[in-house]
Order: C-alpha cells, then structure tokens, then sequence
C-alpha cells in the first residue's frame, strides 16, 4: 500500500491490491476523507477479480434521494495482511476510479500534508518503532510535534 498525491489531478490517492474469487489486482484509489464506505469499486474491477455480491442495502444520498448500494465481498491487502472488506459498487458503469474512505484505516495514523503533497500512512508497529527511538527530552505532547518535519529539516 502506497500513498501519493496524483500528479495529473493534484488528489490524495493510494494504490493497494485487491482480491476477489477469480483473481486481483492493483489498483490507485481516490482518498476520500469524506466517505464512511470503506471501498467503492467502478463495475469493471469487481468483474476483473471476480468479486461475489454479498447484499443489497438502502441508502439516502446527501441531496435526500433514496436508491441501493450493491455490496461485493473483496479482499484488500495492507501491509501484507489480507482484511475482509465489503465495496460498494460504484453506481456509473463509467466510472474508472475508485475511492477508498476512511474507515478502510482505522489501524493506521494517516498524516495528508496538502502544501508539500504528501501522504503518510504509519501503522501501529511503525508510530511504536518511532516513539522508541525518541529520548525523554525529545518526546513532546501529541498535540506540540509532529510525524513528519518539513522538508529540508
């Protein structure tokens, strides 16, 4: 798993595997920080990896319209785990990107840093690492430091 700032759009994204039952493949997605989805896949990738439906759900849309969100079961690897997670079909059949929202990271701190463009996504195992080589007198409050220094520091 790979956070970027995509250089043709300007937009947070993160490039990860996908699985399904006949196969996977890598895919670049959309950081939403707004979406409560875990994982909105365009048709075309959930036909290539084979996903399976798992349900249908109702939905009400920001703009108050009513319609179904097609569910398939998909499989995601972060950081070389495999993690169960239910798409949500993406409803254009033209749609060609997809859009993983926050809830796909919760294990993970996610830094987005929109002035020098960058993404920075440490998990438990890497934020316990660097706090383990912080001394006492270089330990500050969370709310006083920061993950990373700007650049050229």
């Amino acid at each position: 798993m790979h956070g970027y700032f995509d250089a043709k759009d300007g937009r947070p994204k993160v490039s990860l595997k996908i699985k399904g039952r006949k196969g996977e493949k890598v895919i670049s997605a959309l950081f939403d920080t707004g979406s409560q989805l875990a994982l909105s896949l365009p048709l075309i990738d959930l036909i290539e990896i084979g996903a399976e439906i798992s349900g249908v759900e109702g939905v009400t849309y920001a703009d108050r319209r009513t319609g179904a969100e097609y569910l398939f079961d998909v499989k995601v690897m972060l950081d070389g785990r495999e993690r169960d997670v239910q798409a949500n079909l993406i409803p254009d059949p033209s749609a060609e990107e997809a859009i993983i929202g926050t809830p796909l990271f919760d294990p993970y701190v996610v830094v987005i840093d929109f002035k020098n463009k960058s993404l920075g996504l440490l998990s438990e195992e890497e934020i316990a690492k660097l706090d383990r080589k912080k001394t006492p007198k270089e330990h500050e409050p969370p709310h006083e430091g920061r993950l990373f220094s700007k650049r050229g520091k």
